[in-house]
């Protein structure tokens, strides 16, 4: 590169060989980064192959526990609703986070997140007296601490 330099060439010469070896140098990082990932990438791979065929091979049983969620939602529901309609006072715990009674504004979405209040405790035994959620769930990421992140900042509106 030096010697078609120093031979005269012009200057968009001069910046187009400058240009050509920074993008070589580029494509050179690029190519030891994609081999740097190409392992973890083939892990994931066959994590997602073995996911997905557990799931295949459970899809039954995936398909009564969304079932019975479903039924039992709508149990709620109707629960919720006979407890408002009578006018009965909720539990401690409810009436610090949701109040005694819907708003007359966004009452479906006050419906929706009692709703999933009363399944999160029901789902995972939670007694506490005063507090919703119970004790705020440790450990690895997954369904639970998911679902009681989003009720927690769902509850926050009311």
């Amino acid at each position: 590169m030096g010697k078609l330099i120093g031979t005269g060439a012009t200057r968009e010469r001069a910046a187009a060989v400058t240009e050509l070896g920074q993008a070589l140098a580029q494509e050179q990082r690029l190519t030891q980064n994609l081999e740097r990932q190409a392992e973890p990438a083939a892990e994931v791979r066959r994590a997602l192959a073995a996911d997905a065929k557990v799931r295949a091979e459970k899809q039954g049983v995936i398909a009564a526990g969304e079932k019975a969620e479903q039924k039992l939602t709508l149990a709620l529901r109707s629960r919720l609703a006979d407890v408002i309609s009578s006018r009965a006072l909720p539990p401690v715990w409810f009436v610090t986070v949701l109040g005694s009674v819907p708003p007359a504004a966004r009452t479906q979405k006050w419906v929706e997140t009692a709703t999933g209040v009363l399944l999160y405790r029901l789902t995972y035994g939670i007694a506490d007296p005063v507090v919703a959620l119970g004790d705020k769930p440790a450990g690895r990421p997954g369904r639970r601490v998911k679902w009681h992140k989003q009720l927690s900042q769902d509850l926050r509106y009311w």
